[in-house]
């Protein structure tokens, strides 16, 4: 599956079979105990403390898409502070999204020879949304 967070595409697998692995940091008990809104909240406190995750650490950033794919019908987010910046975790905005697969497809394509661009996954699939 592919799951787009901010502007960098990710290929999890699929997350239910990814989530029941032993390689996965959170175990199953956990996992299903975990409500949605709390996987929101690790999403905020991770681009809190970190805005460029997705380039920084993109182990984590997969992770975090698998969780928010299996624990949502999304297979994008978009994660970041206010324009302001922001003061504590609770001002990240979070959006999640489902996006086609032929463009989430074509992002993945553009992102492997390159070419993908912030502005370009903003005009393709941000900008609908807002």
């Amino acid at each position: 599956m592919l799951f787009l967070f901010n502007d960098r595409v990710f290929d999890i697998g699929r997350p239910s079979e990814v989530i029941h692995s032993l390689a996965f940091p959170l175990s199953q008990a956990k996992f299903d105990a975990l409500p949605h809104n709390e996987v929101l909240n690790l999403v905020r406190e991770e681009i809190f403390a970190n805005p460029l995750l997705v380039h920084h650490n993109p182990v984590r950033a997969a992770q975090l898409a698998t969780i928010m794919a299996a624990k949502s019908e999304a297979n994008a987010v978009l994660a970041g502070p206010p324009q302001s910046g922001a003061q504590s975790s609770a001002q990240i905005g979070v959006l999640l999204a489902e996006v086609s697969l032929m463009t989430i497809s074509a992002l993945h394509s553009q992102q492997q020879a390159g070419t993908l661009t912030t502005s370009g996954v903003e005009e393709a699939v941000w900008a609908a949304l807002r």
